[in-house]
């Protein structure tokens, strides 16, 4: 499973690029408004700190024609850019047109929220669907298990469609990996989180106390490279 950044921070996304283990970046108009007016510039600043795919979300939901406009100009701009269009009548409509213009322009509906609008978006055409598990998680009692179904379903179908779900939490991180998620997008504080648990830093303490108090501040020698 490949871990991308919810985020359009370059700070953040090149801090957890220096940790070693981040694919890519999700946006949403949301994120981006955070970047300040200029909008192509917030996005170009997170394609240059990016290491691999951005996900970057057209704006609306109604209207099929303006959203394949966005579409091709984001393709245009970027072909690093996977094109986000709702779960929505003129979302669908806009994947099918551009498939059938563009068969190579990378496109995920977002705000996926069932396995019947995962098939749609599978049997359209797109390359992902953007799963709000982490989110539904967060306003129901009862825990959300949306990824292994939508998995399933794309497995029993055989549409090469991609997972890409949205988490809020370590413990949602792993669940995910293990439901077959192809992607986990988390912001920031989340990501680390994940190098976290309380058992960790006790016992790595432990360690250090006990050998403090045989060989103080003395390391194993180092080798040069």
């Amino acid at each position: 499973m490949k871990l991308f950044i919810d985020t359009a921070d370059p700070r953040e996304i090149l801090t957890a690029r220096d940790w070693g283990v981040l694919d890519g970046v999700t946006t949403n108009p949301s994120i981006i408004s955070r970047g300040g007016k200029d909008m192509q510039a917030t996005l170009q600043k997170v394609l240059d700190a990016s290491p691999g795919p951005v996900l970057c979300q057209a704006v609306g939901w109604d209207d099929r024609a303006t959203l394949a406009g966005q579409a091709r100009w984001l393709h245009r701009l970027s072909h690093r850019i996977v094109v986000k269009l709702p779960m929505s009548p003129a979302g669908i409509q806009a994947l099918l047109l551009l498939k059938k213009e563009d068969p190579g322009m990378q496109i995920a509906i977002t705000l996926v929220c069932s396995v019947a609008q995962a098939y749609l978006a599978a049997k359209a055409g797109a390359d992902m669907v953007a799963l709000f598990a982490g989110p539904l998680d967060q306003v129901q009692d009862q825990e959300v298990d949306l990824v292994a179904p939508v998995r399933r379903m794309l497995d029993v179908q055989h549409y090469a469609t991609q997972i890409l779900a949205c988490g809020r939490y370590p413990r949602s991180f792993g669940e995910f990996a293990v439901a077959g998620a192809h992607i986990c997008t988390l912001r920031f504080e989340f990501i680390s989180l994940l190098y976290e648990h309380p058992f960790t830093e006790k016992r790595m303490r432990g360690f250090s106390a006990d050998w403090q108090a045989t060989f103080g501040a003395a390391t194993w020698p180092t080798a040069g490279t």
